[in-house]
């Protein structure tokens, strides 16, 4: 089957995604902590980021037997009660790498389980696992942690194996934010998306972290967690300390009647030698566009390719930028554009590697908690001329 005719294919059977993006945040005026059960973002919805969207598509299960499949999630809420909350995300990826002899392949990317239960109205707990594949070194399998507010404007407080909250946190695993841009075509690195993170997607780990959102124009973030999982990705440290730190402060103004929304923000994470620094801006028209523009820094010192123990002083910097635009043309269809430029630059030998990467795709939410995600992607790497590559991805939701 072609690329083109999976696509089309894939548009067919597709079976939506709340407002859950950075982007999404931008559009809506919210920030992602009105809809998630993590402040950051990503993971568990609450009952705003679920009522929000269910029915949203372009087209709406009325009656007969879709219909009634569709009504099932009420039953289900019903049923758990209004103090716990159930869901799950489900994540397709059709993938063709960057290596011109790379064939394209299917496979799925994510298969998370969410819960959480409120047990007073301080006091709760989440959780999630992901049931499919791990991917990325540095990947958890789970998380969870106990969730303590005594007022909704008192910091929170959470406990236990936690994704500290560093940067913008997004739902595609294939842009090269949190990336390394080492020289993925050769031998010695033979997957580009499975080893040369510089942190892994569902990154986990044993921490505290104290988040203030008292304010809706300013969110403060502080953590203290294990570094033993960043430990197992691409980059590691040079240190005895066992332990890594992170900070993020953010800002969300809103002008002109809240008609225009937009937010700043920088955030750092210290693991030893390895510091890596963000810069995050956003502006947003409501009901209408949003542009996102993200860059990071970091220091590296060590690094490993595809064995473990394949560990090398490696002094080095690593720097990428990102900017995307994205429109609404109506609640079920998004298209957008992203540019995307990573560089890891060798303090020895001041040697550069370099990678562009140029998307266009678009958001479709043809169903309700059905998103698929077409995309033509376009790379610049020190190969002579670019690569262009067609993908998808499909996410079931709930």
């Amino acid at each position: 089957m072609t690329s083109v005719n999976f696509i089309l294919f894939m548009l067919l059977c597709s079976v939506n995604l709340t407002y859950a993006l950075p982007q999404f945040s931008l559009i809506s005026g919210n920030r992602c902590s009105s809809c998630h059960i993590n402040q950051q973002g990503g993971g568990g919805r609450n009952d705003l980021g679920w009522y929000s969207y269910r029915d949203i598509g372009a087209i709406e299960p009325k009656e007969g037997l879709m219909a009634d499949f569709w009504a099932l999630q009420d039953t289900i809420r019903s049923i758990v009660g209004s103090k716990t909350n159930v869901g799950f995300d489900i994540r397709f990826q059709y993938f063709r790498s960057r290596n011109p002899d790379a064939s394209a392949s299917f496979f799925p990317m994510q298969f998370s389980v969410y819960g959480n239960h409120s047990f007073t109205s301080w006091l709760g707990i989440e959780a999630a696992y992901n049931v499919g594949p791990i991917r990325y070194k540095g990947q958890s399998a789970w998380s969870g942690s106990i969730l303590i507010q005594p007022e909704l404007h008192l910091p929170q407080i959470r406990i236990g194996m936690i994704q500290p909250t560093i940067g913008v946190r997004n739902d595609d695993h294939t842009t090269l934010q949190r990336q390394i841009a080492a020289d993925w075509l050769t031998d010695e690195v033979l997957n580009p998306y499975n080893n040369m993170t510089l942190i892994a997607p569902h990154f986990a780990a044993p921490g505290i972290e104290l988040g203030y959102e008292g304010m809706h124009w300013m969110s403060l973030h502080a953590s203290v967690f294990s570094n033993t999982s960043l430990n197992q990705n691409a980059v590691t440290y040079n240190s005895q300390s066992d332990i890594a730190y992170s900070a993020r402060i953010m800002f969300w103004p809103r002008f002109f009647e809240n008609s225009l929304n937009t937010y700043i923000g920088a955030s750092y994470l210290q693991n030893g030698d390895v510091k890596v620094q963000n810069l995050m801006i956003g502006l947003g028209l409501t009901d209408q566009l949003s542009l996102s523009i993200e860059s990071s820094r970091g220091n590296i010192h060590h690094d490993r390719s595809v064995s473990p123990d394949n560990i090398q002083a490696n002094p080095s910097t690593s720097t990428t930028v990102s900017g995307e635009l994205m429109y609404q043309v109506d609640t079920w269809l998004f298209p957008y554009i992203r540019t995307e430029y990573a560089e890891l630059h060798n303090n020895l030998n001041s040697s550069s590697t370099i990678i562009r990467q140029f998307v266009i795709g678009m958001q479709l939410f043809l169903l309700p908690n059905i998103e698929l995600r077409p995309e033509y992607r376009m790379f610049d790497t020190y190969r002579p001329g670019i690569i262009g590559r067609w993908g998808a991805q499909l996410h079931l939701y709930y």
